[in-house]
Parts: structure tokens; C-alpha cells; sequence
């Protein structure tokens, strides 16, 4: 026997599609040139357990290795193939929109996958490419087709312009999102080289207070807000918020006895003097 080309794989009617697995199966065995009297065997050979009950059931009172290949398939097609509503398939073309992420080119290929059962004759091709259009989402791609002329515009023009307006779009936002990249390093370091100088700032705002001596206290390495003496009444005047040593009546009333006492010994050099002169005038 000769090698055959190709190969088909075991047809489960549960997880596949008969119609796909039908044409893949008749170009098979006119490849391999299989002779006709051995098509339904080779059928049968490539069915699944459950595949092979359900054909055994639906050709019953017949057994199945005595049907004709003509009748088996018939069979099958009227099992897996019902009656279809055309305007249910119409629905679905019509409400067919791009999803998100979904490729110019995949999305026109679904589209065409819709109408297959549509039955639109001759307007299969105008209403492939409104429908291709109007499908478009709100965006670059679908305004440049909106300026196109109607009378002259073509499906395979549509999907080409589709198609060079999302590859500019992508093109673009790699570009854009390279500068934007740039411009958020550039804003990071001088956001950085301010943060630097406000932290020096408060270092050395810190340092100051610390140098500075307490108003309420005289200590020095904290500030008044933080003083726990603060709330103390000074043995001076009375007054709350600092202590005897810093009271500023305190330096009022030495200031006052120093010059009381500046102008005793004044008092005093002025008595010595007028004696001195009594001495000489006797």
C-alpha cells in the first residue's frame, strides 16, 4: 500500500464540527485517489465510540457497513445540519461587532464566517464591507473609512485602509510612549533634586532651632512649642510661660540696682571731692 498524504484525526461529534471534518475527510480520500466502494470505511474507521453509536443509531433498522456513502452522509448532514432561520443568521451579521484587541483581518474573516448562511446573492459584498465599517468601534480607523466614497469603496479597500490606519495608530503610541517615558524620568528628577533641597532645608531649619537657646527655659535644643516648662509660672512676676532665669523683670530690676548703685559711689566721689576743697580753702 502506498504512503498516504496527509492524515485525518477521529471525528468526536461532541467537541467537533461535522462539516469541518467532512471536507477535510473528502479531500483526503481524493488526494490518496481512495476508491470510492472504500469511502465509508474509511468513515467509520475515523469515528469515535460515541460518534460510531450515534450514526449506528440513526441508521437503524440498517446496519451501518451496508449504507452507501452518498446515504450515510446525507444522514449525517441532516443530523448535524438543521433547518436554519436565514433572518437568525442575518441577526448575528448585522449585530456583529469588532471586539477589543480583535485584528482588522480576523475581524473581516468572522464577518464573512456570519454570512454564510445569510443567503445575500449578489449584496454579499456591499454588505460584507458596511458591515465591516459600521462594526468598527469609535476610532481613527473607522473615521479615515468614513471619508471614503460609498459608490467607489471596495471590502478589499476597506480592510487595506483598516489596516494602514491601526498599524499608524500603534506606530504612534509606541513613539508617544517613549517620550512620555522621558518626560516622567525628567519630572522624577527634578521632583527628586526638590525633594533633596527641602530635606536640607528642614536639616538645617532643625540645626538653627537646635543652636537656639529656649525662650521659656534658656536650654537650648528644643523650641518653645516643645518646652516642657512651658506651662510654669515664673517666681518673678508671676506671669506663665518661662522661668526666673529667663524673666525679663528680672534684667529690668538688676539693670535699676546697678544704676542705683552707680549713682551712690557717684554721691559718694562727689562728698570726698567737696571736702577736699574745704581742706584747701583753710
Amino acid at each position: 500500500m502506498a504512503q498516504l498524504i496527509g492524515n485525518i484525526s477521529e471525528f468526536d461529534y461532541k467537541t467537533q464540527e461535522w462539516q469541518i471534518f467532512y471536507k477535510k475527510l473528502e479531500n483526503f480520500l481524493k488526494l490518496n485517489k481512495v476508491l470510492a466502494e472504500d469511502w465509508c470505511s474509511v468513515l467509520i474507521a475515523h469515528l469515535s465510540d460515541d460518534s460510531y453509536r450515534l450514526v449506528r443509531n440513526l441508521v437503524h433498522p440498517k446496519e451501518v457497513e451496508t449504507i452507501q456513502w452518498t446515504e450515510l452522509v446525507r444522514v449525517l448532514n441532516g443530523h448535524f445540519q438543521p433547518k436554519r432561520s436565514t433572518f437568525a443568521d442575518r441577526a448575528k451579521f448585522y449585530g456583529a461587532i469588532r471586539m477589543d484587541g480583535e485584528k482588522v483581518e480576523d475581524w473581516a474573516a468572522r464577518l464573512r464566517g456570519l454570512a454564510v448562511h445569510c443567503n445575500f446573492g449578489t449584496e454579499l459584498d456591499t454588505l460584507l464591507r458596511d458591515r465591516f465599517i459600521l462594526g468598527l468601534k469609535v476610532g481613527p480607523e473607522r473615521d479615515r473609512l468614513f471619508e471614503q466614497d460609498s459608490n467607489s469603496l471596495t471590502l478589499s479597500r476597506a480592510i487595506e485602509i483598516a489596516q494602514e490606519t491601526a498599524c499608524a495608530r500603534a506606530a504612534r503610541a509606541d513613539v508617544d510612549g517613549g517620550e512620555q517615558l522621558i518626560k516622567q524620568e525628567m519630572v522624577y528628577r527634578v521632583s527628586e533634586r526638590r525633594a533633596r533641597g527641602a530635606s536640607a532645608q528642614a536639616e538645617s531649619s532643625w540645626a538653627s532651632a537646635a543652636a537656639a537657646r529656649c525662650a521659656v527655659c534658656g536650654l537650648k535644643g528644643h523650641s518653645v512649642e516643645k518646652c516642657r516648662f512651658k506651662d510654669y509660672k515664673c517666681m518673678i512676676c508671676g506671669k506663665k510661660g518661662h522661668l526666673k532665669k529667663v524673666c525679663s523683670v528680672k534684667k529690668v530690676g538688676k539693670l535699676s540696682l546697678n544704676n542705683m548703685d552707680d549713682n551712690e559711689s557717684d554721691g559718694h566721689e562727689c562728698k570726698k571731692c567737696d571736702l577736699y576743697n574745704l581742706r584747701i580753702s583753710k
